[in-house]
């Protein structure tokens, strides 16, 4: 019988020191035959999902226009070629069934049984996240909640149907917002997953699917959406979380377990790496921001910059900053920016050494080495667009309460701030002939800049057709600060990174990706998805 790719995968149990935090626990094999006994048992058995849940990387953004690398991106531009195997695959079955052994075996622990359902709720929320991870990815797939050997069947199962994965998906979440505790309740766990983090997975993975029935005509979406909103809410009121005052310290290692954060990639010298991500941001080319999302921020009237009299244009350089929403600066370096310390004063952006677009980005940037900043892969600031965005799409409204709880609370960040935004009102949307819709979009796209949800929203929204077959441009080119620079413009002076006549998306096809060819040829059961 051949051996079969992601449930044959040996079971490395990781084991850890007696201390509670899960960044203090370092991790050793353990024998199976002497294991789930105790409480230590279960953290241990479930440490090692913790490192995998930063599937793709920081860099996920390059697969839109926001961001563009030293190179095209295969994926933003529609050359991505069907292969044998597949990062988001092979991680996630692995994972999952880490978590499908855990739940076989919990139960032996001699411990009290809120405790054994504590972490049945966290080995069910990975499974959970990891499915979510295959199941935007690829649509249907194989689905299978138990461990496998090679006489097993469901190794040829066909794929299972989205909307019953999708159910599985949200059971698994809903039992882990039954029996996780609260922040609160659990203060030395710092690094473990809390009922705050079950729930906006639950509005994060509800929102995703709501939409994207809603856009894709996939079926019925408005009680998803309705949970959404619903789980967002619920962690609003618990007062568990709030939105961190240092929008710059917030990004790196002296805001690490501040106030915003649900859930993080954590590193820290004692038990994990260091994170490439500042090095690789501001030396290495491998992730600068575009004029698309340059542009993308308001101005301190509240208009786009095609709508404000604040605007002043793009030159000289930096003249753009002016009058722009706060974010603007703290996510993308603002030229002469006096906080910038790798090189001296004043800082310019480089084309020979940091930049391939002429922008780039503040946010998790730092001249520190090595870097322990967490990676933040849910903080509060989501849990509050996913709201609003819930709010709205139920029935293509939303009240100005509703927004007060969500986007204006956001702005209000910045109230100290002269160019703070003012609030966004229904009054305001209709007296400036804008779309609510898009700006309650623009305001997700400022606020999580660089942090991996622009190609999904791209691919819910049904918008990636439109939005990715075009120009990707840089800044406009300051002549008088690079007079030797030479790159291609356009006929007003922005730089081309790439010509839309090179990229393109195939609606009928690239909204999913190919399966990996390995599994195809393992499994004939499986079917690989249209046109690929």
């Amino acid at each position: 019988m051949k051996s079969n790719h992601f449930f044959l995968i040996t079971f490395l149990i990781l084991a850890v020191s007696n201390s509670c935090r899960l960044d203090k626990e370092p991790l050793t094999t353990l024998s199976p035959s002497s294991f789930w006994n105790t409480e230590q048992d279960l953290r241990m058995a479930l440490n090692s999902i913790y490192r995998a849940t930063f599937l793709g990387g920081f860099r996920t953004d390059l697969q839109t226009i926001d961001a563009y690398g030293s190179n095209p991106n295969t994926i933003s531009s529609g050359t991505y070629t069907p292969s044998n195997t597949d990062d988001y695959w092979g991680t996630s079955y692995t994972q999952i069934r880490t978590a499908n052994s855990f739940l076989e075996n919990y139960q032996k622990a001699n411990i009290d049984e809120n405790l054994k359902r504590r972490y049945a709720g966290e080995a069910r929320f990975f499974r959970a996240y990891f499915y979510t991870y295959l199941l935007q990815r690829f649509g249907d797939i194989p689905y299978v909640d138990k461990t496998l050997d090679l006489a097993s069947p469901e190794l040829y199962a066909p794929r299972t149907p989205r909307a019953e994965v999708l159910n599985k998906i949200l059971e698994d979440i809903q039992y882990a917002v039954d029996n996780i505790p609260e922040k609160s309740a659990i203060p030395s766990d710092v690094g473990r997953i809390t009922k705050g983090a079950a729930l906006t997975l639950q509005a994060r993975v509800a929102l995703y699917f709501g939409t994207l029935y809603k856009f894709h005509n996939l079926g019925e979406y408005r009680s998803l959406l309705t949970l959404a909103k619903t789980a967002a809410g619920l962690v609003i009121d618990s007062r568990e979380y709030a939105l961190y005052d240092d929008y710059r310290n917030l990004f790196l290692q002296a805001g690490n377990d501040n106030s915003e954060s649900i859930m993080t990639l954590r590193h820290t010298p004692d038990a994990g790496p260091s994170t490439s991500r500042s090095r690789q941001m501001v030396f290495d080319f491998s992730f600068s921001p575009t004029k698309y999302l340059a542009d993308a921020f308001l101005c301190s009237d509240g208009l786009p910059i095609d709508k404000s009299p604040l605007f002043q244009g793009y030159l000289p350089l930096g003249t753009e900053f002016s009058h722009r929403d706060p974010r603007m600066a703290l996510t993308l370096w603002r030229p002469y920016d006096p906080d910038y310390q790798v090189q001296p004063q004043p800082f310019i952006p480089s084309f020979a050494a940091n930049t391939t677009t002429g922008y780039m980005f503040k946010k998790y940037a730092a001249d520190i080495s090595p870097s322990y900043t967490h990676d933040l892969l849910m903080r509060y600031a989501e849990v509050l667009l996913i709201y609003a965005e819930a709010a709205y799409e139920i029935d293509e409204s939303v009240s100005d309460s509703d927004l007060n709880i969500s986007i204006n609370t956001l702005r209000k960040r910045f109230s100290s701030n002269p160019d703070c935004l003012p609030d966004l009102t229904n009054a305001f949307v209709t007296e400036n002939n804008l779309n609510m819709r898009e700006e309650i979009r623009r305001e997700r796209r400022v606020e999580l800049a660089g942090e991996t949800f622009r190609y999904g929203d791209l691919i819910r929204w049904k918008t990636a057709e439109t939005e990715l077959p075009q120009d990707i441009l840089g800044a406009k080119l300051d002549k008088n600060v690079y007079p030797s620079v030479e790159k291609p413009l356009t006929p007003d002076g922005f730089i081309v990174l790439q010509y839309a006549a090179t990229r393109t998306f195939n609606k009928d096809r690239d909204y999913l990706f190919p399966l990996p060819l390995l599994q195809l040829s393992l499994n004939k059961n499986l079917i690989q998805n249209p046109n690929w």
